[in-house]
């Protein structure tokens, strides 16, 4: 796919970017998701005191999860990007 007639350098660079960290992005879903497992497990089975506030947070947590994998499907994406071999650059 020939995306150098149709990117600036600038987008080229954004998609550089969110390709290298997509990798972070996957940890960082599994992270949150832990947290608010965690938080859900500790104060709705353990310590039986979850209020509206703490599934409030738990929510939040989950949906943050949720928007760092969609970051890593497009990091995963963005990586696919190929240059043509003709230029020899390789991947953004």
């Amino acid at each position: 796919m020939d995306i150098d007639s149709h990117l600036t350098e600038h987008e080229k660079k954004f998609l550089s970017r969110a390709a290298r960290r997509r990798s972070l992005f996957l940890l960082s879903s599994i992270a949150t998701v832990l947290v608010a497992v965690t938080i859900l497990v500790y104060h709705g089975l353990i310590m039986k005191d979850m209020n509206g506030s703490r599934f409030v947070i738990i929510l939040l947590l989950l949906l943050s999860g949720r928007s760092y994998l969609r970051l890593y499907k497009s990091a995963t994406i963005f990586s696919k990007l190929k240059t043509e071999p003709a230029t020899g650059e390789g991947r953004y």
